[in-house]
């Protein structure tokens, strides 16, 4: 009882472990992205890096689609499954034909972007620099308003601000660790 509890509770409370040898991408630092998928240039991006498997994952899928709602008509939406994830899984819990869904091969696109954890909000500006990488909310289901990092980031963004200067809430991942570790 108390392994399961361990392994669907308590571990997301925790940080999750930075992999050795990862570098954190600051903001306003451009990013390189893989050519493996075609992205429109001089338009904002906005990533969202989630694994159905993860229960992190799903706990947030609403909160996202409400950001999609949101800002569909101001940034360029995708959402990034590992390259190990389930495709028709994940279409059918984004239960969003609009969504573009990428299979994030070899990881190169979650590195690019400094994520090594799911669920994690990526928002890269037109000029492809850094805007924000991090948390979606310091609560596990997003619901402390003033703590919504990725919204917070967005109208920011979209408001053509400076990217916001957040707490470690923000930016240390917590969650499930890319490679799976389910």
């Amino acid at each position: 009882m108390g392994f399961l509890f361990w392994q669907q509770e308590m571990k997301y409370v925790l940080p999750t472990p930075v992999p050795i040898g990862y570098s954190a991408k600051l903001p306003e630092a451009v990013v390189s992205l893989p050519t493996t998928n075609s992205f429109p240039n001089n338009q904002a991006l906005y990533f969202h890096f989630f694994n159905p498997d993860c229960p992190c994952s799903r706990f947030n899928l609403k909160h996202f689609k409400t950001l999609k709602k949101q800002f569909e008509t101001q940034v360029k939406i995708y959402a990034v499954i590992p390259a190990y994830a389930d495709f028709e899984y994940a279409k059918e819990m984004l239960d969003d034909e609009s969504i573009i869904v990428i299979q994030d091969t070899d990881d190169a696109l979650a590195n690019a972007c400094g994520v090594y954890a799911t669920p994690q909000a990526v928002v890269i500006d037109s000029q492809r620099k850094l805007f924000y990488r991090g948390n979606y909310n310091r609560t596990r289901y997003c619901t402390l308003k003033e703590s919504n990092y990725a919204e917070i980031a967005l109208t920011a963004l979209v408001k053509g601000q400076k990217p916001p200067v957040f707490n470690a809430f923000a930016t240390q991942s917590y969650g499930c660790e890319l490679p799976n570790d389910l």
